[in-house]
């Protein structure tokens, strides 16, 4: 699981208001919140490779949820303008599916096209109404997952990255850099290795690149930290993007030391509710844990000996957690709060994305 962060704000809302809940969208611990979203779909084959990958806006990795479907795309080397194909389209609608109309992309799926291309990959691209995008990454004829970008963050992220990998991830593991340059002025990119060195980056169109690391350097980006540099037509350095080592997968289970950790649970139809809750509780002295919903009310949940909790809404407060968060709140012996969290629906934080 990813690590969480917690907001003092939420930690203080009885209930929350207005004010509140824009204060802790503002704060750092929005963005990994944001990530924790679970959704219940049939899992992959036993002993198949997870197929998954890493947005990086700017700095951080952040996690999206998208559903990664197999399909048989096409390996052959694609050329740019042409038309996506009909599982990358179907991928592209399906960012919207379970959210309310005031909240869809609407990506412009019709028109989708390849955009740029490597030997074995290729990055197809639809356009939003709002000047944003969507876009998809096929590797080996296997469609990676939609990410969608609105315009507003389009103009807050420089450079825009997405990294496609199969867990489990190995010093070996090939790796591809899709995204798209956004500011101006630029005339060419490199990726830099934080080993020594750098390899040119071929920029196809409207900005958007596709590249795969060559085998000698494979083992850079999975050791230490890289970056893509933009640069202007002089040679200057225009916007860069750190990316954090991809690093091999740890053995066994991996463990998130978070105060509470927190997985919202839905069915992917309806992205308002929240089906249940799950999670852990690391915070030291912890021996309680509520959640208060939105509007005051609190109930108390079953904290299991090893710190773990699983609980379901109330098919009547499903809804609850659409417009503003909810909190897990735990508390020591003497009933003094020890940690709290925020909870909400994926459809809440799609909302205030911005």
């Amino acid at each position: 699981m990813r690590r969480s962060m917690v907001d003092a704000m939420v930690r203080a809302a009885d209930p929350i208001t207005e004010e509140e809940v824009s204060g802790w969208l503002r704060s750092p611990g929005a963005l990994e919140a944001r990530g924790r979203a679970a959704t219940l779909v049939d899992d992959p084959a036993p002993g198949a490779p997870r197929r998954s990958r890493r947005r990086l806006p700017v700095v951080a990795l952040a996690a999206a949820l998208v559903l990664v479907l197999g399909a048989a795309a096409g390996a052959a080397a694609v050329l740019l303008g042409e038309p996506a194909p009909p599982q990358v389209k179907e991928d592209l609608r399906g960012v919207d599916v379970g959210f309310p109309a005031d909240l869809r992309y609407n990506p412009d799926v019709a028109h989708a096209r390849s955009v740029a291309a490597t030997g074995d990959a290729t990055l197809y691209y639809a356009e939003l109404k709002d000047g944003g995008h969507c876009t998809e990454i096929v590797t080996s004829g296997d469609p990676r997952g939609a990410v969608c970008t609105t315009a507003a963050q389009v103009g807050a992220e420089p450079i825009e990255l997405t990294i496609p990998f199969t867990d489990p991830v190995t010093l070996d593991s090939p790796v591809t850099i899709g995204g798209r340059v956004n500011a101006s002025g630029v005339a060419s990119i490199e990726v830099r290795y934080g080993g020594g060195g750098s390899d040119p980056i071929p920029l196809g169109d409207g900005g958007f690149f596709l590249f795969d690391v060559p085998s000698a350097h494979v083992q850079l980006v999975h050791s230490a930290d890289f970056s893509i540099v933009a640069l202007a037509s002089d040679g200057n350095q225009v916007a860069s993007a750190t990316v954090p080592a991809i690093a091999p997968e740890p053995s066994g289970p991996v463990e998130d030391s978070a105060p509470i950790t927190v997985d919202t649970i839905s069915d992917g139809s309806d992205f308002t509710k929240v089906l249940g809750v799950r999670g852990r509780v690391n915070a030291e002295g912890a021996t309680s844990l509520e959640f208060r919903y939105p509007g005051g009310a609190t109930v108390s949940v079953t904290l299991a000996p090893d710190g773990s909790y699983d609980f379901d809404i109330p098919s009547e407060r499903q809804g609850d957690l659409f417009h503003a968060p909810g909190t897990l709140i735990a508390r020591d012996a003497s009933g003094r709060e020890v940690a709290s969290a925020p909870v909400a629906a994926v459809a809440f934080w799609r909302a205030h994305q911005g």
